[in-house]
């Protein structure tokens, strides 16, 4: 009876105490859960990440300094690095620059969160794809891509114009493609940059408002130089000179008097320097085939003549010898010549 009292106390004991360990158990795994979880998403709310409302395609000019703007958010102790992709070249780490090219360079305002990628004098060999890159594990990147284009400036018409003196010179430059940003154009006459202000506050010499120049800023830059009563003076090469393109030049001839096949109408030039060398090379060259061909003319009738003798028909009254004097061999008709010994 006392063995069976105390195991029927004793089930009721150890039951509990099974039920609270198997609680504890139960507390401690769904604590570690969430522990687990919390630290997780803690984890993650601490994580860099980039800010993608900047624009990653960039188009300059050649020259023209560019910038690739990264902004990194929670950065923490993590280092930002720049790599030019088609080489994997490590450009920047952090403030360092790791390249001997001195043009690239990273801008980082202390406790700012742009890291900028400066690119000075660029070429058109720099364009291409450059990665903004987090040293976390795994490594975080972002892809900007830069184009380098080197824009042309053209000069409307041939290479060379032709005015008569006196009548108006218009020369038009145009830049058609390119950022929106063209910049401004010069004008040189040979070194000499042209003013136009100048020329307007010449009052003495007559010349006031002679020369001016007209620049637009539409789709495409465009900039007039016109001259007004054009002299010779005026002859010369014209440079038109933009900020942010290769220039272009045009050379003025001022003729004097009338030269119809050589003027300028109405600002359209007729007629190049390269078409009248054109003409030049071709009647230098058929005057050269026309004693080429005398010549063997005259080398085939002297061998032709061979062994016999050759009667040269009577020289002109007008090269005939002066009274007084007789031709070789005596005879003022006719030259009679050496036949060949056989």
């Amino acid at each position: 009876m006392q063995r069976i009292r105390n195991s029927q106390w004793c089930t009721p004991k150890m039951h509990i105490e099974n039920v609270l360990r198997a609680s504890c158990i139960i507390w401690v795994s769904v604590s570690s859960n969430i522990i687990m979880t919390a630290t997780t998403e803690e984890s993650d709310a601490l994580q860099p990440y980039f800010d993608f409302d900047v624009p990653r395609n960039l188009t300059v000019t050649v020259g023209q300094t560019g910038f690739l703007h990264c902004r990194v958010e929670r950065l923490g102790d993590q280092d930002v690095a720049w790599i030019r992709q088609r080489d994997l070249h490590i450009l920047t780490m952090g403030a360092s620059t790791y390249t001997s090219d001195q043009r690239f360079q990273v801008i980082r305002p202390e406790g700012s969160v742009n890291w900028t990628l400066q690119i000075k004098y660029p070429q058109t060999r720099d364009s291409g794809v450059y990665e903004c890159q987090i040293n976390t594990e795994p490594k975080m990147s972002l892809s900007y891509v830069l184009n380098v284009i080197e824009l042309r400036a053209r000069i409307l018409g041939p290479s060379d114009i032709f005015v008569k003196s006196g009548s108006e010179i218009t020369m038009v430059c145009v830049i058609q493609q390119g950022p929106h940003e063209l910049g401004t154009v010069f004008w040189y006459k040979g070194n000499t940059l042209v003013e136009p202000l100048a020329q307007e506050n010449d009052i003495h010499s007559g010349d006031r408002g002679r020369i001016t120049i007209e620049t637009d800023w539409t789709d495409a830059l465009t900039s007039r130089l016109k001259i007004k009563r054009a002299v010779q003076g005026d002859t010369g090469n014209y440079t038109c000179v933009p900020t942010m393109a290769r220039s272009a030049s045009v050379y003025a001839h001022v003729i004097s008097g009338e030269h119809p096949a050589a003027m300028q109408h109405n600002g359209t030039p007729t007629v190049s320097r390269r078409a009248v060398w054109r003409s030049m090379c071709m009647l230098l060259l058929l005057h050269l085939a026309t004693q080429l061909y005398l010549q063997l003319l005259g080398d085939r009738c002297t061998h032709r003549a061979g062994g016999s003798s050759s009667i040269i028909p009577p020289v002109p009254s007008s090269h005939r010898w002066p009274a007084g004097t007789s031709s070789p061999g005596g005879n003022t008709g006719a030259i009679i010549l050496p036949t060949h010994p056989s």
